[in-house]
């Protein structure tokens, strides 16, 4: 069985714009404004970024931009859905998806650097599981584990669900192939729990962000069954999901997308998918990683096919995707300094990667800004 988790404490509770928005924001971007010249300055980007979206029909769209780790702008764009009067902010949260695992690893490069753990130990010391995989190979998708969850039946807590998923076969030997796998993260979080004695996202929540002053970060499936519903019913300060449909090209807000997450357990996905944030929190997040941090990842990436500690070697930086079943987000972080969070409400996938493409042209060529403060 699994190791003993702490009992579950109070649920989590969904942030209200008033606690995330503590001073006045950059007026939202709801129309193309003139474009003339390059798109060196932030009014020339906004131009364009608008225009992207419209030519796309995506409603809307988050984007955080740092140079230097400083926070440089932090912009809205377009409205929460198509025909909406609410324009979108950038202290709203969305669902993370994947961008819940680079916060999950950095939390076991904390507890390796204070010396609880290596990232060599074998995950069996936590959890009943096959002795041959180690954290390190759960970290970069090499345990052989499953990519989702194949049983689809529903447990009463994420530490059941894992349990069940763990009676299924391994996919390869340990350490012989990548295989992103959704499993393998949900199964670090249960060891995280074992570790430090407290849920996950307590302790990413208490050692990561509150050191940083983040408050947006929330799973949405430890939420309460009302709070999941404003969650989904868009009665809450959270970015609306649309998922696409290709046979009316037409974007449809996503209304059940916390409440079917939870069904399959109080907590499903807190580590691999679940957790909720904003972009300009997440690029606060993103630039608190040290050098000597990002070195690591980077070995274990270089050293595994381009896959480390929870980031990917891409775009000439450390990147990471967030995709979901009404969500396209990206993050950069370049050792020139240039770091990007963008968030799209949208499934739309050929839509999203050329309004994404769009945006790292115009970010990476950003002339340098004035610092903001962070939130």
């Amino acid at each position: 069985m699994l190791a003993s988790e702490p009992p579950e404490p109070t649920p989590a509770r969904l942030p209200t714009r008033a606690e995330l928005v503590r001073r006045p924001l950059p007026a939202s971007v709801l129309n193309s404004v003139p474009v003339t010249g390059f798109p060196e300055s932030l009014p020339e980007l906004d131009g364009r970024l608008v225009q992207a979206l419209q030519e796309a029909a995506i409603p809307g769209m988050a984007l955080a931009i740092a140079q230097g780790g400083r926070l440089v702008a932090m912009r809205g764009y377009g409205t929460l859905t198509l025909g909406s009067p609410v324009a979108v902010e950038p202290t709203l949260p969305a669902m993370l998806c994947s961008l819940c695992k680079p916060l999950t690893a950095q939390a076991f490069l904390v507890l390796a650097q204070e010396d609880k753990l290596t990232l060599e130990d074998r995950a069996d010391r936590w959890i009943t599981i096959d002795p041959r995989i180690t954290l390190r190979q759960l970290l970069t998708h090499r345990s052989g584990l499953a990519e989702k969850f194949l049983d689809t039946s529903h447990a009463a807590t994420e530490a059941e669900h894992v349990k069940k998923a763990l009676t299924e076969p391994l996919t390869f030997t340990p350490d012989e192939r990548f295989l992103y796998s959704n499993v393998g993260y949900q199964v670090l979080g249960r060891i995280l729990a074992a570790v430090t004695g407290q849920r996950p996202d307590l302790f990413i929540q208490k050692r990561l962000l509150d050191p940083l002053g983040i408050r947006s970060y929330f799973v949405a499936t430890y939420l309460t069954p009302a709070d999941r519903v404003r969650y989904d019913s868009g009665g809450a300060y959270v970015l609306t999901p649309h998922r696409y449909d290709k046979e009316t090209r037409r974007h449809m807000p996503v209304r059940d997308r916390a409440t079917s997450l939870a069904k399959e357990a109080f907590g499903s996905s807190d580590t691999s998918g679940a957790g909720c944030m904003s972009a300009v929190d997440f690029l606060h997040f993103l630039c608190s990683i040290t050098p000597a941090q990002r070195q690591r990842i980077r070995k274990h990436a270089s050293a595994t096919g381009g896959y480390g500690l929870g980031w990917m070697l891409k775009d000439g930086g450390l990147a990471h995707t967030g995709i979901g079943s009404g969500e396209t987000h990206y993050a950069l972080t370049r050792e020139s300094g240039v770091s990007y969070v963008c968030f799209l409400p949208s499934s739309n996938d050929e839509a999203c990667e050329r309004v994404l493409a769009r945006v790292q042209n115009l970010v990476l060529r950003l002339k340098p800004a004035p610092e903001l403060p962070w939130l």
